[in-house]
């Protein structure tokens, strides 16, 4: 085969596909429905093309359908909406006023902007959190594996020499023997907890009382309400931008927070006080949940009649104070993490010594 045709052969002009739908594959399938919409393509020409070339087998298979429901008729609104999964409830608001306005590529192109800043923002998060977690992870299983073989080997042999131990040694002995006896119930235990842990936060009772808790916690509070902040300004900006009236504008919010009740039994109070004519501002400051910074820019906001405006300059502000909130956090954390892993194995490893150091002396 002459090296030209190995060389078209072998180019990587498609990429691999992947079964799962993620993030990216929607981000990429909607900044080419911007693009396409934006330069005149019809919006069905559109959702074939964009369909066809997304690289998830599962979102190809939906664009597909979806596609298919808006070539029989149907809007492209009301057949996203058939996959909560995929499409999130502020999206499929967004893109129905596009539908009704006429200005689906402007709306399309906002979308775009907002799932991108979502998935950088997630990014750093993950990015954040990894490191804390490696160390926990690594910090575990050199205990566990310490207890489990090291500390029963010396054990054994101080048992057959017949040592008076320290105290220390006798309860790191004790914690091995624990460990040996009754390790397996103990992972069985901690996968009970994780998946009761789990289930608990999918029920409404679990998700308002360990949701509440948290939020009464130093850092961590802070933190979940500065990502309540970020959310309700992103979301209030693109669902006003795009045109939708007030009222659906905060039905939509609220139904955002659907997984967090406190933040979701606010806005609903919030959303009945707007509907009796109460300014935005006034009714946020009222449920005691929200920021006075934020509240003030809404104040700014509705006094200029730029509400969508300033919502979208303040979104940037909380999503770096989260951003730094986080770091902080994981920046406290992971000195936490080392000394306690430090301490853990100096422990052990001082039990298992001291009595080596003493029958050494008594040694005549």
């Amino acid at each position: 085969m002459p090296f030209n045709e190995w060389v078209v052969d072998h180019a990587r002009v498609v990429k691999r596909p992947h079964r799962a739908a993620r993030l990216e594959d929607t981000l990429a399938f909607f900044h080419q429905l911007s693009t396409l919409v934006g330069s005149g393509t019809p919006l069905l020409q559109a959702l074939k093309i964009s369909a066809a070339q997304s690289e998830s087998v599962k979102l190809r298979a939906i664009l597909e359908q979806i596609t298919g429901r808006v070539a029989a008729g149907s809007t492209f609104h009301a057949s996203a909406a058939a996959y909560p999964h995929v499409f999130e409830f502020a999206w499929i608001e967004a893109i129905r006023t596009g539908e009704v306005t006429g200005k689906m590529a402007q709306v399309l192109v906002d979308l775009n902007k907002q799932i991108r800043d979502s998935r950088e923002t997630r990014r750093k998060v993950k990015a954040s959190l990894m490191y804390p977690c490696v160390l926990v992870v690594v910090a575990v299983v050199c205990v566990t594996l310490m207890l489990w073989l090291v500390v029963p080997t010396f054990a054994g042999m101080f048992r057959d020499m017949g040592a008076e131990l320290p105290a220390i040694t006798r309860h790191v002995v004790d914690a091995s023997n624990a460990v040996v006896a009754y390790g397996h119930y103990g992972v069985v235990a901690a996968v009970v907890a994780a998946v009761g842990s789990r289930r608990l936060m999918r029920t409404e009772a679990g998700r308002r009382y360990v949701g509440g808790l948290l939020m009464a916690l130093p850092l961590v509070g802070e933190l979940r309400v500065e990502m309540a902040m970020y959310r309700f300004a992103s979301n209030l900006s693109l669902l006003l931008k795009s045109g939708v009236p007030m009222m659906e504008t905060m039905d939509t919010v609220r139904e955002i927070f659907r997984n967090d009740p406190h933040y979701r039994d606010a806005l609903k109070r919030v959303r009945s006080r707007v509907a009796a004519g109460r300014p935005l501002h006034l009714s946020l400051q009222e449920t005691g949940l929200f920021l006075p910074m934020l509240t003030s820019m809404v104040q700014v906001g509705e006094e200029s009649g730029q509400l969508a405006a300033v919502m979208e300059q303040v979104t940037p502000y909380y999503r770096e104070k989260m951003e730094a909130m986080i770091l902080k956090l994981t920046k406290m954390l992971e000195p936490l993490i080392i000394m306690f892993m430090g301490a853990a194995i100096a422990g052990m490893m001082l039990a298992i010594y001291m009595p080596m150091f003493e029958m050494a002396g008594n040694v005549k």
